[in-house]
């Protein structure tokens, strides 16, 4: 059970502050730190125009330009080199949409196989390139850290332009240009955009410099792709990103793209109800598994075609792989809970591996078994007839995985100081985030894998890893109203920095229960409030099939007797559900306890 932290009452002064708002709203403005009405209306009320920055602040942006308009002008081959989640391939689409839109047509795409190819620049590709006549090569959400790649595009003659977002790892690429905040002296106000955010910043600058008419606004309507990578990379959702999403999500709603508007049909979402977690929970995974599952070409596409039937065609191969995928997810996390049975002590770092296990789905593998265990998890798969492997990990909280492979491959390489030995460098490629990282090893090192990375992970020190659930406020079943709902959504779009207000009902009534779904793994409560209005309260994923709601069996909440007329204590959030086609007020569950 979590421990449930209720943040402290507004000040008097504060809320004197902010008196122009709704005593609701106002509380839930200052538990974000937002006590300046100037910058609770910028929060609560974006202005793409106010808001955004000048792209041409981001270090390396003119020269982008300069050679991007010299490269259309001289009608050189240009090739848009994306990464294959997500986020890479809507930047992509956001890239080549601005050649398509000032007709210059020779381009070309390159997405990698990610089990065949895997992340980044490869010196291969490079070649092959090299040799279909590129003379420009444009990277998206990929290219800061391939410094040898980089060096074979220009020994072949081949202009680099890296636009990236994760944290460059000492010598940069050799490059016409480098786009990416997170350089030392880059003087961009705001530092965390996704890749796709920076390739829209990117055409940002190419429409302002451009000699082509353009439509006021025209580059607005790429804001659909930017919500789903900024929403979908879970990088934070403020400052700029807060204004990208917000309005990208307007953009959405109103997308009149094909493959989108099939994919929900498929998913059976109404585009004008998008939401944050539709994107999130919904499209960024069925997009993301045809790299899983196929190759995310599909995806680009799909986000690009303006053919109805190849549209529709495309969204059903995608959800048939996201099937695919879930199901290859379960039967690797039944293998890893019988294996973790057999260890009589579980290890600070969960390593768990088989050459069999296709990388594509492993990241999803490690964040169920790290929201289960709560450790860090490193999970690693098969990468063809290659000598090495391929992985995924997902931290706690309590260590960076970038810093911890790190270290890892320092203590190898001064093990090795002096000698010659297969595997010289411990991991043959690794990248990623402080919470999330993927990373490639050879076979031979498979073996001191796990050893290595509890051992480093022993001398580091550890994070500050926060278990307890940060509570808004308490309320009372009557308050959960459209009134105090609508205060809520203001607040959106939520996410990373930004998340979604926790409510805190005490010693509600069970009403009614039940378990429904692939033989009852998702639980609905039923309340009452004082007027006899049902509020319903929905917790997916969080029950066992087949079992009773009692105090010890049937529910991941030890300990609760989710029996009618029992009282409880709940932590959820509002949200508006519109699944049967009619808009419904009701609760999400994030914890439960017994009440008094």
């Amino acid at each position: 059970m979590k421990k449930w932290e209720i943040r402290k009452p507004i000040t008097k002064k504060m809320s004197e502050t902010l008196a122009a708002y709704p005593v609701f709203l106002r509380d839930l403005l200052a538990v974000r730190g937002l006590i300046d009405p100037i910058e609770a209306e910028k929060y609560l009320h974006p202005s793409y125009d106010r808001d955004l920055y000048d792209p041409f602040l981001m270090k390396g942006m003119k020269k982008a330009v300069e050679r991007i308009n010299l490269a259309i002008q001289n009608n050189e081959r240009i090739v848009v080199y994306g990464d294959y989640d997500a986020d890479g391939v809507p930047g992509v689409v956001i890239i080549t949409s601005f050649f398509k839109e000032i007709g210059f047509s020779n381009f070309d795409i390159f997405i990698p196989d990610r089990q065949l190819d895997g992340y980044g620049l490869k010196d291969d590709t490079i070649i092959a390139l090299a040799k279909d006549g590129a003379k420009l090569i444009i990277s998206v959400d990929c290219g800061i850290v391939d410094v040898v790649p980089a060096k074979k595009a220009k020994d072949l003659g081949i202009d680099m332009i890296i636009t990236d977002h994760h944290l460059p790892q000492g010598r940069l690429p050799k490059a016409v240009a480098i786009l990416d905040s997170k350089q030392e002296d880059d003087k961009y106000p705001y530092k965390m955009l996704c890749g796709a955010g920076v390739a829209f910043k990117l055409v940002q600058a190419l429409v302002q410099k451009s000699s082509h008419e353009f439509k006021a606004g025209w580059e607005k309507w790429l804001l659909d792709l930017v919500a789903i990578a900024t929403i979908s990379d879970m990088v934070p959702l403020k400052d700029e990103n807060r204004t990208l999403a917000y309005f990208g999500l307007k953009v959405l709603r109103k997308t009149k793209r094909p493959g989108l508007l099939e994919l929900f049909r498929t998913m059976k979402i109404r585009k004008d109800n998008v939401t944050e977690d539709d994107v999130g929970f919904m499209l960024a995974p069925r997009l993301n598994a045809a790299s899983r599952m196929s190759h995310a070409v599909q995806s680009y596409f799909l986000l690009t075609t303006d053919d109805v039937d190849q549209a529709r065609d495309i969204a059903k191969h995608l959800e048939e792989k996201n099937r695919e995928r879930k199901s290859m997810v379960d039967t690797i996390v039944s293998v890893i809970e019988e294996r973790l049975k057999e260890k009589e002590i579980i290890p600070d770092i969960l390593v768990f591996g088989d050459s069999d296990w296709p990388a594509g789905g492993l990241g999803l593998v490690a964040n169920k078994i790290k929201d289960k265990y709560g450790k860090s998890v490193f999970i690693w798969g098969g990468n063809g007839n290659s000598g090495e492997c391929k992985g995924s990990s997902r931290s706690n909280g309590q260590v960076n995985l970038v810093k911890l492979m790190e270290k890892v491959s320092q203590n190898f390489a001064k093990q090795n100081l002096g000698r010659h030995a297969e595997g010289e460098n411990f991991f043959t490629n690794f990248g990623g985030h402080f919470m999330a990282a993927g990373f490639a090893i050879s076979k031979a090192n498979l073996p001191e894998l796990e050893t290595r990375l509890n051992e480093t992970y022993k001398k580091m020190a550890k994070e500050k890893h926060l278990e307890e659930v940060l509570v808004e406020k308490e309320l009372s079943i009557d308050e959960i109203t459209w009134g105090n709902y609508y205060f809520v959504e203001e607040m959106g779009p939520y996410g990373i920095d930004n998340p979604k207000p926790i409510f805190m009902l005490k010693d509600v009534i069970i009403d009614t229960v039940k378990a429904f779904g692939n033989g009852g793994i998702h639980l609905e409560l039923g309340f009452r409030n004082s007027k006899d209005k049902k509020i319903s309260a929905i917790g997916f994923f969080v029950c066992t099939s087949n079992e009773k709601l009692d105090a010890l069996n049937g529910h991941i909440f030890k300990g609760v007797n989710l029996e009618v007329g029992q009282k409880i204590d709940a932590l959820v959030t509002i949200e508006k559900s519109t699944f049967k086609n009619f808009p419904e007020l009701r609760l999400r569950i994030v914890d439960l306890r017994q009440g008094s």
